[in-house]
């Protein structure tokens, strides 16, 4: 089979499109041919060597879309032939890959397979966000960072079904605000010096009840220049390469917080609470309160490219890769 394989923590160039052997499962698993992979930050950390993870060499990926071509001895040989989107054991970006029983779902019936192939990550970790960590209430207002990429654009329209009152997304050029805004968001263009709580105080004097920051570094100094007593900052990457700082003098005294959060942690230490988060989290996709935006799709030898894209910070949506 082929697959991306990384033999040096480095470059988005690091990574190889080689032959590798052919995969094996265990008893609670299943194979998974694959039809899209899904690129993620995450991803472009895991290549830099900045994310959880095993050295090289390593197949990236978290999470995939495919057909089950073979069961473990512990599951029903009726999976075969089945599509599911899964996030993967052995890495997504290869033709095969592998998926423990509980971390792979049938997706709804309305969803094509690009659509599928975007969605578990960008589900899994926004309804985490929004409903758990931030626990955003109707009538909330929510300031999103990086609007216009994957999890930016299902947070904003996830916000929206759950009835926040005013909802603010951040993007880094003039291109991306319309993308945002169509979706039912206020786009506020930033630069490098984060100088945005100026702005959104034109837009919400009031300030906002809740932050989903993936950037941190000084974004948390700024947002908390904006959150209101009793608001929540969930941070969930760090983007800035750099780790927010903010002294417990600015929280307790308003009664705000600022809370950690990471997906990855969850699926990796508590299992057993993905599969409720995705079912919940997939009824937005079932009943159209949210459309996935698929930005562009690249073949998987083209992976180096992709995460160029993204780095780039010109692209919108989710990008894919095609096995």
């Amino acid at each position: 089979m082929q697959a991306i394989v990384v033999n040096n923590f480095g470059a988005p160039e690091n990574m190889e499109l080689v032959e590798r052997p052919n995969l094996s499962i265990s008893q609670n698993q299943v194979l998974i041919k694959t039809i899209y992979s899904s690129v993620n930050f995450a991803d472009i950390m895991a290549v830099t060597g900045n994310y959880p993870g095993g050295p090289p060499p390593f197949t990236p990926g978290i999470d995939t879309y495919g057909t089950i071509v073979e069961v473990g001895a512990l599951l029903s040989p009726t999976l075969i032939g089945q599509k599911v989107m899964a996030f993967c054991d052995s890495g997504g970006y290869g033709q095969y890959t592998t998926a423990t029983d509980g971390l792979f779902f049938i997706p709804p019936s309305n969803l094509s397979d690009e659509e599928a192939g975007a969605a578990p990550l960008l589900i899994g970790t926004t309804y985490a966000l929004v409903h758990k960590a931030a626990t955003l209430a109707p009538g909330d207002s929510i300031l999103i960072h990086a609007g216009a990429g994957g999890i930016g654009t299902t947070a904003i329209q996830m916000a929206r079904a759950m009835g926040a009152s005013k909802i603010l997304a951040l993007v880094s050029t003039p291109a991306k605000i319309p993308v945002v805004e169509e979706l039912g968001a206020i786009g506020v263009l930033y630069g490098d010096d984060y100088d945005y709580p100026q702005e959104i105080r034109k837009i919400a004097p009031e300030g906002i009840d809740i932050s989903l920051n993936s950037v941190a570094g000084e974004t948390i100094g700024a947002d908390l220049k904006i959150l209101n007593s009793f608001g929540t900052i969930v941070a969930f990457g760090m983007a800035s390469s750099t780790p927010g700082i903010a002294y417990s003098n600015e929280l307790h005294p308003t009664s705000r917080s600022i809370c950690g959060y990471s997906f990855g942690n969850l699926r990796r230490n508590r299992p057993h609470l993905v599969a409720p988060i995705m079912e919940e989290g997939l009824k937005f996709l079932e009943d159209g309160s949210i459309n996935l935006s698929i930005g562009s799709i690249y073949d998987l030898g083209e992976a180096a490219l992709a995460h160029r894209a993204i780095l780039s910070r010109a692209s919108t949506g989710k990008i894919l890769l095609r096995a």
